[in-house]
């Protein structure tokens, strides 16, 4: 090898080696630069620890320290010194993390509206040291419960008893309860979740109704299906007899004469389905509390229906629910809102028909801006065999009763009207 040549073979091991030093500095900087989420995310929560009130603090302390020194006045830099002491002497209380372990537990969780529920909060130090006393902080819907947290040994648990007033229908979210940690003059402030966020179902008030019977639902034994089926109530014809057929349905008259042996054959019956609609949109009531009157009769027909045991479909607003359990129903009517985005009724109608093909009898409920035309015409969606109850409530009105062909008009102003008029719709 002449002299060019190694001289060429040594800068070409030199750049390769420099460009393999590049590269790494480079992914180094790369890797670097995605931890810097991870750096601005703890700074941030560092960043909140401080309240207001250390804020102003830090800021008259850096403030009077500059001044003094500008100025060379002591007194401001005592200022500053004693600002300085109150930061540190505060960070001592929050320096640490949480060692207990909170549960909160609701009994009921669900309930009627206008029945308080009781809660209990429990406080267990799982560490094997002692834990400091602090501040326990649960929201409770809008509002929040403060607990004091005792000093614990370890293992040690401490509860406290709680009560929960439900003055309307709804969902009250409960919790996570926090651990609040801070100094006594309230520089700093730390908190730390340590339960798990719980929810207080309230059900709409209801009202006991007569059993339905056939007097509302004409068909007892169940609708019929076009489905075919070789053993049910409703006779379609006979058939020849095929291995593994039940012998108690040989029809030995129609055998005899046709010399061979014919099986009956059945229509497949299915258990008839009660249909719940309740409007959701604004523009359909005069106030809210036409909205939960609606919501309180609505509750009232499936709680009926489940003690009847028939399946219902509940659909209010945004909220719907299928099934012959009351909890699950009166949960959709729970969490349901009045609300402008909500579709209009006769769209709602559409939907909850197109789900539910066994329905044979429908309640529609809406409230004082609902016309009757209106309901005439979102009643038309479902089908022809479908029996439909139109319900408005109008506040301060007479109740009324109009019984047509296959739609029942009905007007109330309170819930308390609805056992009257659905015993007159079962005796008419």
């Amino acid at each position: 090898m002449n002299l060019s040549e190694s001289v060429t073979t040594s800068l070409r091991r030199r750049a390769q080696s420099v460009g393999r030093s590049v590269q790494h500095r480079t992914s180094q900087g790369i890797d670097s630069l995605e931890h810097l989420p991870d750096v601005r995310d703890r700074l941030r929560a560092g960043a909140s620890v401080v309240t207001p009130l250390g804020r102003t603090a830090i800021l008259v302390g850096v403030g009077a320290w500059i001044v003094g020194w500008w100025l060379g006045w002591l007194e401001l830099m005592i200022v500053a010194g004693t600002c300085l002491f109150l930061m540190i002497g505060a960070l001592l209380f929050v320096v640490g993390r949480s060692t207990v372990e909170i549960v909160v537990s609701l009994s009921p969780s669900r309930l009627v509206a206008g029945e308080p529920s009781a809660g209990e909060i429990t406080i267990r130090n799982r560490s094997t040291r002692r834990a400091a006393a602090g501040r326990v902080e649960l929201p409770i819907g809008t509002a929040v419960a403060e607990f004091d947290l005792p000093s614990l040994l370890p293992g040690q648990r401490a509860s406290d008893l709680f009560v929960i007033p439900t003055e309307r229908r709804g969902v009250i979210p409960v919790g996570p309860a926090t651990v609040v940690r801070g100094d006594p003059l309230g520089l700093l402030r730390r908190a730390a979740a340590s339960s798990e966020a719980s929810e207080l179902i309230v059900h709409p008030r209801t009202v006991a109704l007569e059993p339905f019977g056939s007097g509302l639902l004409r068909d007892l034994e169940g609708l019929t299906s076009k489905d075919l089926t070789s053993s049910d109530l409703a006779f379609h014809a006979l058939r020849e007899y095929s291995p593994g057929d039940d012998r108690r349905f040989v029809h030995w008259r129609s055998s005899a004469k046709a010399g061979q042996l014919l099986v009956r054959q059945f229509l497949e019956t299915r258990r008839s389905t009660l249909c719940v609609v309740v409007d959701g949109a604004e523009g359909g009531y005069g106030s809210p509390s036409e909205f939960e009157t609606a919501l309180e009769v609505a509750g009232s027909v499936a709680l009926r229906a489940c003690a009847d045991d028939l399946p219902a479909v509940v659909a209010a607003g945004d909220q719907a629910a299928t099934g012959a359990t009351a909890p699950h129903l009166l949960d959709a009517l729970a969490r349901a809102e009045l609300g402008t985005q909500s579709a209009d009724l006769a769209t709602l109608v559409s939907r909850v028909a197109a789900r539910g093909s066994d329905i044979s009898f429908a309640v529609l409920i809406s409230g004082s801006e609902r016309s009757p035309d209106e309901l005439q015409r979102s009643a038309t969606r479902f089908p022809p065999e479908v029996r439909v109850l139109a319900v408005r409530v109008i506040p301060g009105e007479a109740p009324s009763f109009h019984r047509g062909a296959r739609i029942t008009a009905v007007q109330m102003s309170q819930l308390e009207d609805l056992p009257r008029l659905l015993r007159s719709e079962l005796t008419a």
